[in-house]
């Protein structure tokens, strides 16, 4: 039935205590939280099992993720058996977990704290201002210490309540600096109040930990003996006998030096975990209220949402693919990849994504990095950067082979090899992001109407929502508009003379360079994105030489691309071999949906690419169809790699995008709520799933699935709509 409501898709439940726990979760039994700089991942044991401090990229202090005895970890639970359940407060990237115990019941909140910036000038930004000649690098790091709108405390706050009867908890932290390469040294640090402290510290790193009493929400609860904290083996624990209304705060900050990491554990003896929740969930409750989505699937889109906008790296603009490296493709295999990076395309799709619902400003954030990278040619445009916008050698791939991987996937990988490959397809999906950024921005001009209405005070979510949507048009004219003809231009220039070059393609295949088809059909869409882009600053200087390339592109694509035989499109030039990649053609106007090219692709991709589910596989791996595996009405891929995979989520929702483009709405519908039903318990997704299981694989949460879930969304209410 259709959705209705709030952010607030589920809940996880899980009995604790037995000794039947796993020793690898199941991703789909992750929360995530985040304070667009880093993201933890919380498992319903009240485990968190990923964190990197103090930004995506950082190394992992808690690595448990991928490898149960080696990883670290911050776990609070019971000390007994007791049933976990895990959700998101309504509205927000907050999480909380209920235990119950044969004697009371606990609640568990996490929250990494995150506040709106006030748009006074800030110190830093006056030191700026007042220095003219200051370098493009220095000018751009000096913003970045201060953030676009967003600030952030580097910490987790973890504040628990005992809400009925008494029950004794354990507070367990286990720090594993480097990915568990370096082991921390540990000074414990009495505190007044009976709270206790710790600083933690590794290779020039630090982390101050405080566990103390917070007041109670009872006036009837008794005061609480000191806490005492021990350390064993580089383990601290604590345990802590609760009663009805005690609370106790658990917090980790990172830290730069020992002396901030001292004054961080004194200044967090007073401080307020309250306010931090309350700021935080406002936090998110105010951007969440500018989602203008009002179609059927609200809870779904707006938990993808959070989702993105937790992927966002507020201190450049810069999007990451997932906040996780290594989560396997396949359990047991050797696709395990680091997406703690940030693509230029899948930034694009989620600008695209997040435009669709409403957003502006994370687009106006994401052209400001790209022209911090000060790009003089588009020659030197790189597939993917750093989220502070470095390239090449900062993107290394190294293999961690200490690590066991995550149910034992090896290799575990930080650094991408990808980063230094020829994709084509990049140069249409910037420039389509450019253009849908240029004319968005062109509509974001605060209206005034001269006449204001006192006459009803009455605070509605709808006089919100439209303050909150004023403000960031003001703020949007106010700021300098990013002129996107240079952009624009430096890549119609490079695509113009280069969309006959092989390269790996969109799924970044580790073996030779190919003509890829998709690769050609975005490099039209750089060449029409460009002349639409000319059109709208007004110029048309070189238009007409793009627009006939770009002509010459779609005829090379239609002789050389498709296949009779299949009557597909293929991967690429010369071969038999399908590829999920294709769907995109129509959803980027290369050809409309129901040309009959698109139909046959369709019809193929559903033939030869889809599993038995509905579920839809990206290609055929070379190594999968050598094994028999598949049908052999087309050929495989040589991706360079081992094994197979799992069904590639975004494809399945592109899928969807086109049968409700086709007007075949009751289909999509159909698939797509099927698609939802594969979500983990609390609505979020990874980039691939087992047909078979229905397990989640692949790094978690993944941007490129939440765009097209909330694309498909917003395609089937316009096809519905006849828009």
């Amino acid at each position: 039935m259709p959705e209705h409501g709030h952010a607030q898709n589920g809940q996880i439940q899980v009995r604790l205590g037995e000794g039947n726990e796993p020793r690898y979760q199941p991703i789909a039994n992750y929360g995530v939280i985040g304070d667009c700089r880093t993201a933890a991942l919380i498992a319903p044991n009240g485990s968190i099992d990923w964190l990197c401090l103090p930004h995506f990229d950082s190394p992992a202090v808690f690595c448990k993720l991928l490898d149960a005895d080696k990883g670290g970890y911050f776990r609070i639970c019971p000390t007994e058996a007791c049933e976990a359940r895990m959700e998101y407060m309504v509205d927000t990237n907050i999480l909380q977990t209920l235990f119950t115990a044969s004697g009371g019941s606990v609640r568990l909140v996490d929250v990494t704290p995150v506040r709106m910036r006030p748009r006074k000038p800030h110190v830093v930004e006056h030191l700026a201002s007042l220095l003219p000649g200051t370098t493009h690098g220095i000018r751009a790091g000096l913003e970045r210490e201060v953030g676009n709108d967003v600030s952030a405390s580097h910490r987790v706050n973890r504040i628990i309540t005992c809400q009925s009867g008494e029950v004794t908890m354990e507070i367990t932290l286990k720090a594993t600096f480097d990915y568990a390469r370096k082991a921390p040294d540990i000074a414990l640090h009495p505190l007044a109040d009976g709270a206790v402290g710790a600083i933690l510290t590794a290779d020039g790193r630090y982390l101050s930990l405080i566990v103390r009493h917070l007041p109670s929400d009872s006036a009837n609860a008794e005061r609480m003996p000191t806490i005492t904290l021990h350390e064993q083996d580089g383990v601290l624990r604590a345990v802590v006998p609760m009663k009805e209304g005690q609370r106790i705060g658990a917090a980790l900050s990172y830290a730069r030096t020992q002396g901030e990491a001292e004054n961080q554990l004194s200044s967090l003896l007073r401080h307020d975990f309250d306010a931090d929740l309350d700021e935080t969930m406002r936090f998110w409750r105010d951007w969440i209220s500018l989602c203008h989505y009002d179609g059927p699937y609200q809870v779904t889109i707006l938990r993808s949402a959070l989702a993105l906008k937790l992927c966002t790296f507020e201190p450049t603009g810069a999007i990451v693919a997932a906040p996780t490296t290594s989560l396997p493709e396949w359990i047991g295999g050797v696709r395990n990849w680091d997406y703690r990076y940030t693509w230029l395309r899948d930034s694009s799709f989620t600008l695209d994504a997040l435009g669709n619902l409403g957003y502006a400003s994370e687009a106006r954030d994401y052209f400001h990095f790209l022209d911090d990278l000060r790009i003089r040619d588009a020659a030197d445009m790189r597939i993917m950067y750093t989220i502070r916008g470095e390239k090449d050698g900062a993107l290394e791939e190294h293999e961690l082979t200490h690590l066991e991987g995550y149910m034992g996937s090896r290799p575990v990988r930080i650094g991408n090899g990808a980063a230094t490959q020829r994709q084509l397809d990049v140069y249409g999906e910037v420039a389509d992001s450019a253009l849908r950024y240029a004319r968005q921005a062109g509509f974001t001009q605060p209206r005034h109407t001269g006449h204001t209405d006192h006459t009803d005070h009455r605070f509605t979510m709808e006089h919100m929502r439209n303050h909150l949507r004023e403000r960031t048009q003001d703020r949007m004219a106010r700021e300098t508009q990013r002129d996107l003809r240079t952009l624009s231009e430096q890549i119609a220039r490079y695509v113009a003379h280069h969309w006959q070059d092989v390269d790996q393609g969109i799924w970044e295949v580790r073996g030779a360079p190919r003509a890829f088809v998709y690769s050609r059909a975005m490099c039209w869409v750089a060449l029409d994105r460009a002349c639409k882009l000319a059109e709208h600053h007004g110029h048309s200087h070189d238009t007409a030489q793009w627009a006939a390339i770009r002509d010459q592109i779609r005829q090379s694509v239609m002789e050389h691309g498709y296949s009779e035989q299949l009557q597909s499109f293929t991967q690429a030039y010369g071969d038999e071999t399908l590829d999920a990649a294709n769907l995109r053609l129509s959803l980027v106007n290369f050809l409309p949906a129901n040309d009959p090219h698109m139909l046959g692709t369709i019809a193929a991709t559903e033939r030869i690419l889809t599993s038995p589910n509905g579920l839809i596989y990206r290609y055929r791996p070379a190594d999968v169809a050598a094994k028999g595996k598949g049908l052999d009405e087309a050929g495989a891929t040589d991706d360079g790699l081992p094994g197979g995979e799992g069904a590639f989520l975004a494809c399945t929702f592109w899928y969807v995008s086109n049968l409700a483009a086709q007007g075949r709405l009751g289909e999509a519908r159909e698939r797509y709520e099927r698609l939802l039903s594969y979500a983990s318990p609390l609505g979020l997704f990874s980039e691939e799933i087992n047909p078979d299981t229905g397990a989640l694989l692949g790094n978690y949460p993944q941007a490129f699935t939440h765009i097209g879930l909330v694309n498909a969304a917003v395609n089937l209410q316009r096809a519905q709509e006849g828009r």
